[in-house]
């Protein structure tokens, strides 16, 4: 590889944002600035830009490239040598996006034996319960809480999570317990709305193997899970919930589950991370990381007592295997 052409190709592209103006400046196609931006990562073995079809923007090892790069060109082996330096040590800014409550109870009491096994990684978490475009926001990882995500993303399946379906006591003491979903709609139904699209979460059921959503209606919505739970420990309502965000309430005896013969699990919880090609580093070991330490968590899978889903959690394993 031309060391000098493939540099000069890289700054160029940085500083005109897309392979086009590059390319026009340099007087070529802008195949070859492309051809040649992806020989320079494959030699590196790092990925410099996040692509979409809306942007081209430099990764964080990008930046760091492009900083270096900038002096005399004499110090060119320098900067290659450090870039390639760091896939030997994880190392640098990783940012993680986590919903909310699975990421504080879960992922954060993770992070200071994470540190202490890679002191080098800075560590930078965006929390909220909106689905954040990985690439497009800039995060290297994300924990995603639902269906599979979307196919640009690798994902690593965490678990299945059964969705339960709860109340105070005293609601079910008023109003009596519904013994098939149907009977919801009697029921004053605690609605979670998500907070980017807006739309109205459609609670699940599970019947002789057949998923059977199901809206329902009630004077309470919340676009928060904790605010749902809350307003159902307070005994205004029915909720539904993932079976991690109630076990503690239901082991205390703060909120009863209904209609556990209707248990679905078809959401999932996987981590995942954008690009199959050049991964980071610290990107790989956090993976790994999480992995090792949540596949298949007790308190994750959320298995009360009284609800066998043994079966149903192996027939859904099979199906990811």
């Amino acid at each position: 590889m031309d060391t000098l052409k493939a540099l000069m190709v890289f700054m160029t592209t940085a500083e005109n944002g897309s392979f086009s103006d590059a390319a026009r400046k340099l007087g070529v196609s802008p195949a070859a600035v492309s051809q040649s931006i992806a020989r320079l990562e494959q030699e590196l073995e790092v990925r410099l830009f996040n692509r979409t079809t809306r942007q081209l923007t430099l990764t964080e090892d990008g930046r760091r490239f492009y900083s270096q790069c900038r002096g005399p060109v004499n110090n060119l082996d320098s900067a290659i040598n450090q870039l390639k330096a760091s896939r030997d040590e994880p190392a640098g800014h990783l940012r993680i996006s986590l919903p909310n409550a699975f990421g504080r109870r879960f992922i954060l009491p993770l992070m200071e034996e994470f540190c202490s096994r890679y002191p080098k990684i800075r560590v930078f978490f965006g929390m909220g319960d909106h689905f954040s475009d990985l690439i497009e926001d800039g995060y290297d990882v994300g924990v995603r809480v639902g269906m599979m995500p979307d196919s640009r993303m690798v994902a690593r399946h965490l678990a299945h999570i059964p969705q339960y379906v709860v109340a105070a006591p005293e609601y079910w003491e008023a109003h009596g317990k519904p013994h098939i979903p149907e009977d919801l709609s009697s029921h004053d139904c605690i609605n979670f709305q998500f907070p980017t699209s807006g739309r109205l979460y459609k609670w699940e059921f599970e019947r002789d193997g057949e998923r059977i959503p199901l809206e329902v209606g009630g004077t309470y919505t919340a676009n928060d899970v904790d605010g749902v739970r809350e307003l159902a420990r307070l005994g205004l309502g029915v909720a539904q919930l993932p079976g991690h965000e109630i076990l503690n309430d239901v082991r205390t005896g703060k909120l009863q589950v209904v209609l556990t013969d209707f248990v679905s699990m078809e959401r999932s919880i996987y981590i995942c991370f954008p690009h199959r090609d050049h991964i980071a580093p610290r990107t790989r070991v956090f993976v790994d990381f999480v992995v090792e330490k949540l596949l298949d968590h007790p308190d994750i899978i959320a298995e009360l007592p009284g609800v066998d889903l043994s079966q149903k959690r192996e027939e859904l394993r099979q199906t990811i295997l």
